[in-house]
């Protein structure tokens, strides 16, 4: 049953100047606060756009622009909405936002109007994951997977798991209440194979995570090496465009540069460090100390030589801070030549022209590889660590489940109670069954107005 909540209002676009700026309301009777404020001909039509003059408290025009109003279900919050579209001046805006709260009328908070679409059952808790996806979306690979997961294909999926589950516990249970009666019932062996389908279906979606965190978050990237190796002239060659200063003087990068590109749909921040060295300028000292800095927030370093000349100390200086780290060895100037000394001591390298772009698209693909990224060409839904978190949980009580079943009888009643935990795993997932603190952690991320 939908239930509406007290008002809320809130700019829904982004400040600055544009041609129409919209404010969005929701809640119970919030046309009824504002219809005073507003000069409309006619009476008010549902999901109908007026044509309104927006007074101040003196009945002084602020501005015109049109309004839409959405009875109660009928809505994206369910609520009874109103959104109203002006020009897109920000003092015009608050202005009107400053109206509005004077009736009443509270400030939203982040992502509010989507909570409040979730709590009505207008969406499920992954699709309403999906707005916010959508809204932060860095790559077209990473707004396509959010609109599938928008239109309930993760849903599906976790749904598909959930009543192959209830099915299951459905048998176990009559089982249970019916055992002297006639009733069809489940071998052993069938319910130990109908788990272990569950299982793999799960470990299908727990692949894909780490896909799905880089394709929300991006990959952050970064390149090191001593000075001259060619660093700024690959950073140049990855974006495609000349961005770092590159010259023959060693230091020419004195604090770090960064900027995004795309590795096969999935976002990547990419920084290009000041070569790392014992430097005795002040500013280049600086710039080195950054470096090393951002070494500790990499997902990946790209360990950049010179493939034409003989590893130096400096290299192996800088290589001992990168070992430990997820790193690819980068062999860099391979159109001027190879010394052969650097594959020998760094055999997994990757040789590559920064010049001429030799090497770049089996580097693209090494990095992916070594941060175990899957990007199918078929596109699918990514889960997110939340439910990551919960289907390995659920994946956890099955495996027990599994093992004891193959090795000991077990009453009817551990294996519904073993069922039952893993259902209310996915329940969590969807939504079924939340806690404040979950929807607060998961609606906080998204911008006010939406």
């Amino acid at each position: 049953m939908v239930r509406q909540r007290e008002p809320i209002v809130a700019i829904a676009t982004p400040f600055g100047e544009s041609a129409i700026g919209a404010i969005r309301l929701s809640g119970l009777g919030v046309w009824e606060r504002i219809k005073d404020l507003l000069v409309l001909r006619g009476s008010l039509k549902p999901r109908y756009a007026h044509f309104v003059k927006l007074k101040d408290k003196e009945g002084n025009v602020l501005d015109e622009g049109i309004l839409i109003f959405y009875p109660s279900p009928k809505s994206y919050t369910g609520e009874d909405m109103v959104e109203l579209f002006l020009h897109g001046n920000p003092l015009i805006l608050k202005k009107a936002l400053e109206l509005f709260l004077s009736k009443g009328i509270r400030l939203a908070e982040p992502g509010e109007f989507t909570k409040r679409a979730f709590l009505n059952g207008k969406l499920d808790l992954l699709q309403a994951e999906a707005v916010g996806d959508l809204i932060g979306a860095k790559s077209e690979l990473s707004l396509k997977s959010a609109q599938r997961q928008l239109q309930g294909e993760l849903s599906s999926l976790i749904n598909s798991l959930r009543n192959r589950l209830l099915e299951l516990l459905a048998y176990v249970e009559a089982d249970i209440e019916f055992s002297e009666e006639d009733i069809p019932t489940l071998s052993k062996e069938q319910i130990i194979s109908l788990l272990k389908e569950i299982l793999k279906d799960i470990d299908k979606l727990l692949s894909t995570v780490k896909t799905g965190e880089f394709l929300r978050r991006g990959i952050n990237l970064a390149i090191v090496g001593k000075p001259n190796v060619g660093k700024s002239s690959l950073f140049n060659a990855l974006l495609g465009k000349e961005r770092a200063i590159v010259t023959d003087i060693p230091g020419t990068t004195r604090d770090f540069l960064q900027e995004t590109l795309t590795l096969k749909g999935i976002p990547v921040n990419l920084i290009d460090t000041a070569g790392i060295r014992h430097a005795q300028d002040p500013v280049e000292k600086i710039g080195v100390e950054r470096s090393i800095q951002k070494l500790k927030t990499a997902n990946m370093v790209l360990f950049v030589v010179d493939v034409s000349s003989p590893l130096e100390e400096e290299d192996l200086n800088i290589y001992s801070m990168v070992k430990d780290l997820e790193h690819i060895v980068v062999a860099n100037k391979i159109d001027k030549g190879v010394e052969e000394e650097v594959f020998r001591s760094f055999p997994e390298a990757v040789g590559v022209s920064a010049l001429t772009g030799y090497g770049l698209e089996e580097l693209k693909d090494t990095i992916l590889q070594r941060l175990g990224l899957h990007v199918s060409n078929s596109l699918q839904v990514y889960i997110t660590v939340r439910h990551e978190n919960l289907l390995k949980k659920s994946s956890e009580v099955l495996k027990s489940l599994i093992y004891r079943l193959e090795r000991e009888e077990l009453f009817p009643e551990i294996l519904m109670l073993d069922l039952r935990e893993t259902l209310s795993y996915l329940e969590e997932i969807l939504g079924v069954v939340s806690t404040e603190d979950i929807l607060g952690s998961i609606f906080a991320r998204f911008c006010i107005g939406k």
